[in-house]
């Protein structure tokens, strides 16, 4: 038998493979995907000859226009919303507020830019995603990033490497995150973390036994109303500041550049670190490359790929475009511009929102941040099953009961432990996907 560790050499066994895993994932997200991502996000492009950034006004009337007009089937909306629940979490806030924290203001910029490559990263998944659907004689669905690494590139190991990696990531970014992040806002206000995980795992428990149809119900439902509410707030914080916008404007795009006060010049560390935090921040909250977005749309009833295409551009653009730029601006436009230099996200939120909302930001940001949360965790679910059911011929009902036990151990788990792991699943998930996107580019021109 053998002897157990004293407490301390595991403690310090633990500290050196978190470590180890921070920094893979610095090494993962500093430098690899963001190459690789850029790089495939151009290949498409040019192949692409400019979709979907040149018909852009198009994409967003097809999409938008049809939701306000009632003009898309109720599966394509409960799809949208399911899609942009999985992508519009707790990075709109917190992620948004850590760019312009260490980034500055130019950080909003090359968010933009990034918004501006993750719409032809998904406008492309989805074209190849959907041209390699496959259905099985039961009604089952094989498609997305598994669909073309399976049938395009007809690579086994690459589609249940994929797999594996977005089902893990579902149980870790989806459910572990969200659940930790639900519990320490809820803490705040006097409720103890396994009450509210418990409470967690009971909501995601009645809503993901229902099936596709309830999980799509409950998304076309909580996204309207929370999208609908936080750019309420937003609203009213830019409105009572709109003195400072155009100030704001010309600092974003003065210090994206690394263009310092007048006279001083341009400094290159400047500029490389706006652009790289801007950069990652911005793939961190819509998710662009993972092949998330695939994964969700081929259960579409429709068979028009470049239409699965514009909606996942609508996506990103609603995320980060939107999103992302209403959180900015309101930290940006609030007086006393020091708290930038303050070290914390989430006073860094309360002091910008408190400068319009007074005694009510706290309660408004964490009713956003439990919603955000919540709703990631209920469109993250179809991605983790379908990978299971691609894996193991089944097996739904199993991997459900993990995502509820995830979504309670979440609510007690280490917040350090839970992002480092769940950094770097999302990562490996998207290093198979942006393989496949590079090699298969060439057929994106036949749809072009």
């Amino acid at each position: 038998m053998h002897e157990k560790l004293p407490p301390c050499i595991e403690f310090s066994r633990g500290v050196e493979t978190l470590e180890l895993l921070k920094n893979w994932n610095l090494i993962l997200w500093q430098w690899l995907l963001p190459v690789l991502l850029t790089a495939a996000a151009l290949v498409c492009a040019l192949q692409l000859r400019g979709k979907p950034l040149r018909m852009l006004p198009s994409v967003l009337r097809e999409t938008y226009g049809s939701i306000l007009h009632r003009g898309c089937s109720k599966k394509q909306r409960q799809i949208f919303a399911s899609a942009l629940a999985a992508t519009m979490g707790t990075g709109n806030l917190v992620g948004t507020a850590l760019a312009v924290m260490t980034g500055g203001a130019g950080a909003l910029f090359w968010m933009w830019i990034s918004a501006l490559l993750g719409m032809i990263l998904v406008y492309a998944e989805n074209l190849l995603g959907m041209r390699f659907r496959r259905r099985a004689a039961d009604g089952t669905v094989t498609g997305g990033a598994i669909g073309y690494l399976r049938y395009g590139l007809n690579s086994r190991f690459l589609a249940g490497f994929f797999a594996l990696c977005c089902m893990i990531a579902a149980l870790g970014m989806g459910d572990l995150v969200q659940s930790s992040t639900i519990s320490q806002t809820a803490q705040k206000y006097g409720i103890s973390a396994p009450l509210c995980g418990l409470v967690t795992a009971l909501l995601i428990a009645a809503i993901l036994s229902g099936g596709t149809s309830r999980i799509g119900s409950a998304s076309a439902w909580l996204m309207p109303l929370l999208c609908g509410l936080y750019l309420a707030g937003c609203g009213v914080l830019l409105l009572r500041n709109r003195s400072a916008i155009p100030a704001v404007f010309l600092r974003i795009f003065r210090e994206a550049f690394g263009i310092r006060a007048a006279g001083c010049g341009i400094s290159a560390g400047l500029l490389m670190q706006t652009l790289c935090i801007g950069l990652r921040r911005g793939i961190f909250s819509n998710e662009a490359g993972l092949g998330s977005s695939a994964l969700l749309h081929m259960e579409s009833d429709s068979d028009e790929p470049e239409m699965q295409g514009k909606w996942a551009a609508a996506e990103v653009f609603a995320d980060t475009v939107i999103c992302c730029t209403a959180t900015a601006l309101v930290i940006l436009t609030a007086p006393h511009a020091p708290y930038l230099n303050m070290g914390d996200t989430a006073g860094l939120l309360l002091h910008a929102f408190s400068a319009g909302l007074g005694r009510y930001a706290g309660g408004f940001l964490a009713v956003c941040m439990i919603l955000f949360a919540f709703a990631t965790m209920i469109g993250w679910y179809p991605c983790g099953a379908a990978c299971c059911r691609y894996l193991f011929g089944g097996g739904e009902g199993v991997f459900l009961c993990f995502y509820v036990i995830a979504a309670f151990a979440g609510a007690l788990g280490s917040p350090e432990w839970i992002w480092a792991f769940c950094d770097c699943c999302n990562g490996m998930m998207a290093l198979p996907n942006l393989y496949g996107l590079l090699r298969l580019s060439g057929q994106l021109r036949e749809n072009g």
